[in-house]
């Protein structure tokens, strides 16, 4: 299969890029330099982008402005990138018939919607985003385009991926519990995507797979330490040995039953393996 990606210089497009090549045809493209980069290519530049999709199979989309571009590119610039970029190349595959496209979206824009007072917000598919800030926005906008495209022949799935970026490793481990994915799980989220037989138009959210259910979301609200504690019991002692602290609150589990019902989606990566 030949395969076009963008923003192969990001994190999670050179990853993609880096695992697809060794059994596609990949072509890279991004604004900056780097390994798996074959072209230095902005995605507003819309007749460069139309001759790159003539003649490739599928499209996996990640360029993008992202939240901590807030304050330092300006508005106008991530709607250019942002939407207009994703309409630049939606309209070249209708243009020449590719039928797979395979956007990086992201959980954040759910937005205000994890907010809850009095207990952890339970994130599937169906949730209303409540976009807070221009990155939202116009990710929530190229959804939208991927849907109507996908109305004119062009199988869209847009893959809403939770926190992915190195932080302290303590948050890291405990964001693995209910809202972080390791990379290589995204990765393979897309691979999976890729290939997928699914047809129309699908978001699903890609996570880590939390332990958590339903019923746990009032305790969760001040109570998170103690029910982690019934999950892991053993993870009490793995923290006092880092130095590390339990959480009190848990605001948001991200479900992943849809990706896992739809691609097969199943992440290696999870709160236990961080451990062990």
């Amino acid at each position: 299969m030949k395969v076009l990606i963008t923003g192969t210089s990001g994190r999670i497009g050179s990853a993609i890029a880096n695992f697809l090549r060794n059994s596609h045809e990949v072509i890279g493209i991004d604004t900056k330099i780097g390994p798996h980069t074959d072209f230095l290519l902005d995605v507003r530049e819309k007749e460069k982008i139309f001759e790159c999709v003539k003649g490739v199979d599928a499209v996996i989309h990640c360029a993008a402005l992202l939240s901590f571009h807030i304050g330092v590119r300006d508005d106008k610039e991530f709607r250019e990138i942002n939407i207009q970029g994703t309409e630049n190349l939606l309209e070249a595959c209708q243009k020449y018939d590719v039928r797979r496209f395979v956007f990086t979206s992201t959980t954040s824009i759910y937005g205000e919607a994890m907010v809850h007072p009095q207990r952890a917000v339970w994130v599937t598919e169906e949730l209303l985003p409540q976009p807070r800030d221009i990155y939202d926005e116009t990710k929530i906008a190229a959804e939208t385009l991927c849907k109507k495209s996908s109305e004119k022949g062009v199988s869209c799935i847009c893959l809403r991926m939770s926190r992915c970026f190195p932080e302290r490793e303590d948050l890291m481990a405990i964001y693995r519990l209910y809202r972080g994915v390791q990379v290589q799980d995204v990765v393979k989220a897309h691979e999976l995507a890729l290939h997928s037989s699914i047809q129309g138009y699908e978001v699903l959210n890609i996570s880590c797979q939390s332990p958590f259910q339903q019923s746990d979301i009032d305790e969760l609200n001040g109570h998170a330490d103690s029910v982690i504690l019934r999950y892991f019991p053993w993870v009490k002692k793995e923290f006092c040995k880092r130095g590390w602290s339990l959480p009190k609150i848990v605001d948001r589990i991200y479900v992943i039953e849809k990706a896992k019902n739809l691609l097969g989606y199943k992440p290696l990566h999870n709160f236990s393996e961080w451990f062990y």
